[in-house]
Formats: C-alpha cells, structure tokens, sequence
C-alpha cells in the first residue's frame, strides 16, 4: 500500500491543510498575511485564481525578543542595551500563543499583527535565501480562499472594506512606527511571490462556510472598537470555526449526524463534566476514523507522523481559541473569555442584537453545535441521557458569566438581551 501525504488527505476531507504545526492562533495569522502582503488587492476575485505576496519576517525583531542578536547588529538599530531591553519587554506582550508554545528559536516566535508592520510571515530555511512555511500551514489560506469566494457580493464588500478599516495605509501611531523600524531590517521578498497553498484550497459552499462568512462580517462590522479587539476576535474565531469544521466533516464523511460538543460553564455537575471530556475524545476518534476511511478509499495508509499531525490540530486550536478548559491533562470543551467575546460578535454585528434564548440555542446550538442550555441539549437528544436541570444550570452559570463581560444586559421584565457592543 501506498504512504499517502498527510497534506493532500487534509485537503480532501476539510478543504484545506490542518496541521498541528499550524494550529490555535496561526490560521489567523495567516489569513491576515494573505489580506495585509497580498499585491493582487484584498480578497481578488476567484477567477483571478494565483494569489501573489510580499512576505516580510520581522526576523530582526524575533531574534531580538529570543535574544539571538550579537550587540554589535543590535546597536546598529537601537541605542544600546537600555533602549533594547525596552523594545524586546514592548514586543513579548505582543507575543503570539506565548503560553502554548515554547519559543527556543527566533523562528517559533511571532506577534499579534495588530498593526499593519506586525504583520509577519514565517521564517527562512537553512540555506538562509528563501521564507519558509513552517507554522503559516495553510488553515488561514482556506480560511482566506473561502472568504474571497463568496457568492454574496456585498457582504463580499463590506469585509473588504472591513479589512481596509482595521489596516489602513496611512496610520501612524507609535506602535506603528516602532514595528515599521523593526520589519525594515528583516529579511523580506524583493518582489511579489506566488502563494502555492491558497489556490489549492477546496471550496464546498456549504453552510459550514456561510457560517464563517457570516461570522467575519459581523466582527469586522465594528468599527466603533479598537482595531486590536476586532483582529485578536477574527484570529479567534477562525480558530473557533476550524475545530467546528474539521469535527463536523468528520462526522458527515462517516455518515454520522451533526457533530456538537457538550460545553460545561458551571462546574457543578460531575456528570456533565464527564460527558464533556468523553464528547472532546469522542470527537478525536471521529476525527482519526475519518482520516483512516479516507486513507483506505485511497488504497493506502498515513503516516502516523501525518496522522498524528491532522488530529492534533482540533484540540490545539480549541485550547489556544478559548473552547477547552486546559492545553493538557484532563480536559473538556468550555468557554473561556476570548470565545465568548468571538462567538457574541460572529452572532450579531455592531448596532444590533439578540435574545440571551436566541444566542444559546439558534446561533450556539442550532448554527455553531455548541451545547450549553436545555432547548440545545434537547435538539441534540441529550436529555434522554441527562436530566434537564443540569443544562439549566449550566445555562443559567453561563448567562452569570456573560453577564460579568458586559455582553449580556438583564431588564426590568428579565428580557436578556446579548449584544457586542460596549456597554
């Protein structure tokens, strides 16, 4: 039997590669790399078909921050030891997944783009002449081929113009400046570059991807918040929408119905607590059984690196993006703050609004597969295994905890209203 590549199974079963290496945060880096770099314009039409870059690796602020530097190159940039040790304190609160991963090289260190010169692709392979696509994967380029293959005009329009509100050309702040300096003496593309990976992307047009279309277009609607919260929102939840993605093709390619996850936000319970932990297990198997169907309808076998590789890219995302309670250990699906701040602003864009009922059971449960309440739990046919006043509780823990965000207002008449704007 044949060994088939891990990259090509990927992109057959979810469109795209999902890779453990380029996992949590880095999709969305990604995304952001091929809308900020890109020199065929934002999103370009899907008949264009090659996407062109100017790739930029700010590798001169990595090996600042991983103390990589000799001083003498360092002195050519900054005044001296004081002024660096206050740029490099200023740049590891920029740190990307600083607490997921270990960064022992200047090349496993990036930054939150939250300016237009942060923006920064992978680093340069060992012959020192090329960029290499180490952690850009390719889970923001599917992300990114899916967004610019919309067949809504103009919502097509409105996130162009959403992109362009977050990274103008003409900003001028002082983070701006200082990342401006920085990327200026890192190695970068001396002209544009086709990106090989985007165009290879699957598109299904399925209601999974108008899930995510519609998501972007809401956090992208508001303008009235820093551009720093709608960037880190639209990293998480592109994340938050590829662990959706990858479990429901799993599911669907096995012929199962629709994948959900079972979110504990009280803790209360020892018997939801279990059933959430077996639920994330049970979506890796799923997972695992998918990719080895696939592997056999191919008449051959993946590599247990490959194999290991595309299913340990749905857990990683959902700890980085906020849906699991631990990177390791025992672990189960929970909301931390960002996903909670993601999901409210995917569901209703600026200046709008939903019943606190709505957003748990038609956008969580219903859109997303994600069990918190009691009418969700019973669309799933979870209450013929669980009493119902577990989810209740569940539900009412959780409604406390939107609460403390300033998501979810409480009136007079005990309407609960959810919205993203700030209140």
């Amino acid at each position: 039997m044949a060994t088939l590549s891990g990259t090509a199974v990927s992109i057959e079963l979810y469109g795209g590669i999902l890779d453990v290496d380029g996992a949590g945060h880095f999709p969305g880096l990604e995304l952001i790399n091929l809308i900020v770099c890109g020199t065929d314009g934002i999103l370009p039409i899907p008949s264009f078909g090659k996407i062109h870059l100017k790739r930029e690796t700010h590798d001169f602020a990595r090996r600042l921050v991983t103390e990589k530097l000799i001083s003498s190159e360092r002195d050519k940039v900054l005044l001296g030891a004081h002024s660096a040790d206050a740029v490099t304190h200023l740049l590891k609160c920029l740190e990307l997944n600083k607490n997921s991963i270990n960064a022992k090289t200047w090349s496993r260190t990036h930054f939150f783009p939250y300016t237009r010169s942060l923006v920064h692709w992978d680093g340069r392979d060992r012959k020192n002449t090329e960029l290499e696509r180490t952690y850009l994967r390719g889970g923001g380029a599917l992300a990114h081929s899916i967004l610019r293959n919309d067949p809504d005009s103009v919502r097509l329009a409105n996130i162009r113009e959403g992109f362009k509100d977050i990274y103008p050309d003409s900003k001028d702040t002082p983070l701006e400046r200082v990342a401006a300096t920085l990327l200026s003496h890192g190695f970068k593309d001396t002209v544009p570059v086709q990106d090989l990976v985007e165009p290879r992307s699957i598109i299904f047009n399925d209601k999974l991807e108008e899930l995510y279309r519609f998501g972007v277009n809401n956090i992208l609607s508001y303008k009235q918040l820093p551009p720093v919260q709608r960037i880190r929102t639209l990293m998480d939840w592109t994340g938050i929408w590829l662990v959706i993605m990858q479990a429901n093709r799993s599911f669907s390619y096995l012929e199962n119905q629709k994948s959900f996850f079972i979110i504990d936000c009280a803790g209360a319970h020892p018997q939801l607590r279990r059933a959430s932990q077996k639920n994330l297990k049970d979506h890796i198997s799923f997972i695992e059984n998918a990719v080895e169907k696939l592997a056999k309808t191919k008449d051959g076998v993946l590599g247990k690196h490959h194999f290991g590789k595309i299913r340990g890219f749905f857990a990683s995302t959902a700890w980085t993006c906020g849906m699991l309670n631990s990177f390791k250990g025992k672990r189960h699906f929970t909301f931390r703050l960002q996903a909670i701040e993601a999901l409210v602003m995917a569901a209703v864009g600026q200046g709008d609004e939903i019943t606190f009922e709505g957003f748990t059971t038609d956008w969580l449960g219903d859109r997303c597969g994600l069990i918190v309440g009691r009418e969700a739990a019973a669309s799933a046919e979870l209450l013929n295994r669980f009493d119902a006043s577990i989810f209740e509780e569940n539900e009412r823990q959780f409604a406390e905890q939107m609460k403390a965000t300033g998501m979810l207002s409480v009136f007079s008449d005990a309407t609960r209203m959810v919205s993203g704007d700030p209140r």
